[in-house]
């Protein structure tokens, strides 16, 4: 079988990603993006950046290409942001390393994508790959695009913008390796900019948290609501089925279980309860969901 299983660990130190967006902001578009502007200032606070690995396409600011950093090695992270459109000193607010891109969202809710960019993951609006720091485009009719978390994956990547609005963009898939894992469900087999799921939009839902696997994509909503997309080979969509889904459908054995956070991997998903409880669904060849 395919269901979620779960296994009791101590994960009571976990935090959690709270949102303080109401969802009768949905009713008007524009006092949506305003009310939600609060939510990001402009810190100065001394922060230090450390990365290790090789520097393959650029994914490693202010390094030599091909460079490999064998322990963590601190990163000049300002100057890359400042020559990618900054005008003030701003703070990291996080950073995320896919396989071959990084991802960095300041304290201002800017976002930047660097590394490969072969299947349009970056969201730069082209494929060619950024050897540098490169602000994430915006999608068509919003001027300034303020992003709270994003997720970079292998052949896509997802974001969450200021008001809980899910965005992809990159590869959706194919009928051999799976499809729809960018959750539009439109056909269209990439995405260069961010894309709003707008389903998602017309349910009322806001989003908490997102995770992108190899050809999948997970989400946790602000109603503690799991959602999965895309390929359903190794049930890796937590249906106890292994179709494709082109747009995100709740897993339902998951419903009212209270989930406070969402992880993976290429093929495998956990959701950790408040209850300290972690469901995992998905291919088990090395164990990665602890059952069997």
């Amino acid at each position: 079988s395919h269901s979620p299983t779960s296994h009791y660990l101590d994960l009571s130190h976990t935090t959690a990603m709270t949102m303080m967006i109401v969802r009768y902001c949905r009713l008007n578009e524009a006092f949506r993006r305003l009310s939600c502007q609060k939510y990001f200032s402009k810190r100065h606070a001394s922060q230090a950046l450390y990365m290790w690995g090789t520097n393959t396409k650029g994914i490693i600011p202010s390094t030599t290409l091909g460079a490999v950093l064998e322990v963590p090695t601190k990163v000049d992270f300002i100057t890359p942001l400042m020559k990618a459109g900054d005008s003030v000193k701003v703070s990291i607010k996080q950073v995320c390393c896919g396989n071959t891109s990084t991802g960095i969202i300041t304290s201002d809710g800017k976002c930047y994508t660097m590394g490969d960019n072969y299947n349009g993951q970056l969201g730069l609006g082209h494929k060619t790959d950024a050897l540098e720091a490169t602000r994430l485009a915006s999608p068509e009719g919003i001027e300034d695009f303020r992003i709270q978390h994003i997720c970079m994956g292998e052949k896509f990547s997802a974001v969450i913008d200021e008001i809980g609005d899910l965005y992809t963009f990159g590869w959706d898939g194919s009928t051999f390796s799976g499809m729809g894992a960018l959750g539009h469900g439109d056909g269209q087999s990439h995405h260069e900019t961010p894309k709003r799921v707008e389903s998602l939009v017309e349910d009322g839902c806001l989003v908490d948290q997102v995770h992108v696997g190899e050809s999948h994509m997970t989400v946790l909503t602000t109603e503690r609501e799991v959602l999965t997309a895309g390929a359903g080979s190794f049930g890796r969509l937590g249906n106890v089925d292994i179709l494709d889904q082109l747009f995100l459908e709740p897993v339902e054995m998951m419903n009212n279980l209270n989930v406070h956070q969402i992880a993976g991997g290429q093929a495998f998903t956990l959701a950790l309860t408040r209850d300290g409880i972690i469901y995992g669904w998905g291919r088990n060849d090395k164990g990665q969901v602890r059952n069997g």
